[in-house]
């Protein structure tokens, strides 16, 4: 399945099904990305893990405090994806979290 920024997408039940089981696999792995994945790849997990989850932020989200700098930069990058489907927002986070463990994967060496 492809999926772009703000274009819906239908699915059939299955196709709902099988995404959802690879987006709850690729929650459990983001926790686990290897050491060395940046802040703004950091926000930009959080912030399609939101809108896949959550959705769009409405008048009703609260803001963030004046001092609450994380808080904010959270806020403002969900906000970016303000548009995009659910089940857009849910196919960039498994592949943001698939393209980060393949970037920041340990090479392994072998010797023979």
């Amino acid at each position: 399945m492809s999926a772009t920024n703000n274009v819906a997408v239908e699915l059939s039940a299955e196709e709902k099904t099988q995404l959802k089981a690879k987006f709850d696999e690729a929650a459990k792995q983001a926790p686990k990305l290897p050491v060395g994945v940046t802040s703004d790849e950091k926000l930009a997990l959080y912030a399609l893990f939101k809108q896949g989850t959550v959705g769009e932020i409405t008048n009703d989200t609260p803001k963030p405090g004046f001092l609450d700098l994380t808080g904010k930069a959270k806020y403002n990058a969900w906000l970016k994806n303000k548009g995009m489907s659910a089940v857009t927002a849910q196919q960039k986070y498994i592949d943001l979290v698939a393209s980060l463990d393949k970037k920041y994967a340990t090479p392994t060496v072998t010797t023979e």
